[in-house]
């Protein structure tokens, strides 16, 4: 196997907590798996020289310490546990995004069932839904190792979507007076929408 790994350990006073929380924070936004309180190992291709320079800056300004080691190599045992760790803390993040995904498209349902197709409601679910993508996005690239719940998130997203580009064409279509809507894909494969007139 043999992938090249980081370990980070790193001290910080136990007040003020927020040089520990900002480390904690911004360890485990690069995919850090955490193996003790301040001991945290990270893929190196996730390990970015800036993003961790930031880290060491605001441990070691708050009285702190921060080292960085790293590890070519792991015996192959290791390295199967490890990977399996790291697999499981990316398929918690996916299963959580699988819950928010399937909560928006309840929140569009019961809106949907309220009749209140607006446009706050649209702009409120969109920034929702945008929050999601980027969550998702950032999640994907984390997972080196293939984690078992990818497929099941990103159709998740994709259904959520979906149920909010339907709900915003019947937005339109009932504030439009006469206008509707129909999506269609950009060059990004995206959807977007299409207002029409109805004949």
């Amino acid at each position: 196997m043999g992938s090249t790994w980081v370990l980070a350990a790193y001290r910080t006073p136990s007040a003020p907590s927020t040089a520990r929380v900002a480390a904690w924070r911004g360890m485990h936004g690069l995919g850090g798996l955490f193996l003790g309180p301040t001991v945290c190992l990270l893929p190196a291709a996730l390990a970015d020289p800036r993003q961790l320079e930031a880290i060491a800056i605001r441990v070691r300004a708050a009285g702190g310490s921060f080292e960085l080691l790293s590890v070519e190599s792991f015996a192959e045992e290791a390295e199967t546990a490890l990977r399996a760790r790291y697999n499981d803390a990316r398929d918690a993040e996916y299963a959580e995004i699988v819950e928010r995904a399937d909560g928006l498209i309840e929140e569009l349902e019961r809106e949907g069932g309220r009749g209140k197709f607006t446009f706050a409601e649209v702009e409120e679910n969109e920034a929702d839904l945008a929050k999601l993508q980027r969550w998702l996005r950032r999640v994907r690239t984390r997972d080196l190792f293939g984690a078992t719940r990818r497929v099941p998130a990103v159709e998740a997203v994709d259904k959520a979507a979906a149920r909010l580009e339907a709900f915003t064409a019947e937005a339109i279509a009932r504030e439009g007076g006469g206008l509707a809507a129909t999506a269609e894909l950009d060059a990004d494969n995206e959807p977007r929408l299409k207002i029409v007139r109805d004949r």
